[in-house]
C-alpha cells in the first residue's frame, strides 16, 4: 500500500488510532524495562544519600536556609550524582523502549501481528547503534547548549542590576545562543526511527534524519513539542491518581499502589511517545520518497 503525506492533524490522529492497536505488543518490552530501572533507580538514591537530601527539602527546608555554599553543595552532592545515574539509566532503557516501538508501529503498518518478544529481539539487534547514536546526540546537543548558556552567563554576572532593557536583551541573547542546540535536537530527532526501521548506522542515521527534517523543521519541531505536552498532561494525570491513594491509605501500602501504578506507565509513555514520532518520520519520508508499506522494514 501507497503511503502518502498527511496533514499535520491527521499523523496526530493516525499515531493515537495506531496506540490503540500496538498497546500490547509494547507493552512487555516497556515493563521489562521500566520495572528493574524504577528498582536501580531507588537503589542509587538511597545508596548515594541521594534520597536523604530529598527528605530534607521536604520535612525540614529550614535547615538549608543561610548555609555556606560549600556547606550547600556537600549535602547536595550525592542527590546529584544520584540524579546523573538515574538520567543515564532512563537513556539506557528508553533507546530499548523507543526501538521496540518504532517496530511494533512499522509491523502494525505492514499488517503483521508482531508480539512484544518479536520487537524486543529487533531491539535488541539494533540496541548498540541506537544507543552509540544517542549518546552521540546527547553530548552534541549538551555541547552546544552548555556553550551557549556560559557565553549568556557571563553579561548577566558583569551587569549589575537589570532593567528592563537588559533583561530583554538578556532573553533575547538567550534564545540565539541556545538556538543552534535546539537545532541540532530537532533535526537528529528521527535518527532511532531511521536505525528501526531502516537498519542504519550511527552516523547515517543521523544524516538520514538531518535531510528528512530539512524543511519540515518548523513543522517537526512543533509536532515533537505537542506529543511532549501530551506526554506532561499524561503524567500530570497519573499523579492526580496516585496522591489520593496515598491519602485515603494514609501513606504506606497505598504509596506502594501509587509507585506501581508510575512504573507501570512510566514505560508506556516513553513507548507511546516513541511510536507517535515514528509516525512523523514516516510521513517525512513520505513527502521525499515513494514509500509504501513493504519498505517500512
Amino acid at each position: 500500500m501507497v503511503i502518502t503525506p498527511r496533514p499535520f492533524g491527521q499523523v496526530l490522529s493516525d499515531a493515537v488510532s495506531s496506540l490503540g492497536r500496538i498497546w500490547k505488543t509494547v507493552l512487555m518490552p516497556a515493563l521489562a524495562v521500566s520495572i528493574p530501572i524504577s528498582i536501580a533507580t531507588a537503589v542509587v538514591f538511597r545508596v548515594t544519600g541521594g534520597s536523604d537530601f530529598i527528605e530534607l527539602i521536604l520535612n525540614n527546608p529550614e535547615n538549608l536556609t543561610g548555609l555556606p555554599d560549600d556547606v550547600f553543595w556537600e549535602l547536595a552532592r550525592p542527590f546529584y550524582v544520584a540524579l546523573a545515574v538515574a538520567t543515564l539509566l532512563q537513556v539506557l532503557g528508553g533507546v530499548f523502549v523507543a526501538l521496540a516501538s518504532h517496530g511494533a508501529v512499522a509491523a502494525d503498518l505492514r499488517g503483521e501481528a508482531l508480539k512484544g518478544g518479536d520487537v524486543s529481539r529487533l531491539a535488541l539487534r539494533r540496541y548498540p547503534v541506537g544507543l552509540a547514536s544517542t549518546i552521540l546526540i546527547v553530548l552534541v546537543v549538551a555541547v552546544l547548549i552548555g556553550l551557549g548558556t556560559t557565553v549568556w552567563l557571563m553579561p548577566a554576572i558583569s551587569v549589575g542590576t537589570p532593567n528592563i532593557s537588559s533583561v530583554f536583551v538578556a532573553l533575547l541573547l538567550l534564545v540565539v545562543l541556545l538556538g543552534p542546540g535546539i537545532w541540532v535536537a530537532v533535526s537528529m530527532s528521527m535518527t532511532t526511527s531511521a536505525i528501526a526501521i531502516e537498519d542504519q548506522g550511527i552516523l547515517g542515521s543521523i544524516r538520514r534524519s538531518m535531510r528528512l527534517v530539512k524543511g519540515r523543521w518548523w513543522a517537526t519541531a512543533g509536532f515533537l513539542l505537542l506529543v511532549g505536552l501530551l506526554g506532561g498532561i499524561a503524567i500530570q494525570l497519573i499523579q492526580l491518581i496516585a496522591l489520593p491513594l496515598a491519602a485515603v491509605g494514609g501513606g504506606g501500602g497505598a504509596l506502594t499502589i501509587g509507585s506501581a501504578l508510575g512504573v507501570f506507565t512510566q514505560g508506556l509513555l516513553v513507548a507511546a511517545i516513541a511510536a507517535m514520532y515514528t509516525h512523523w518520520y514516516i510521513d517525512l519520508r513520505a513527502r521525499r520518497e515513494g514509500l509504501t508499506t513493504s519498505d517500512l522494514g
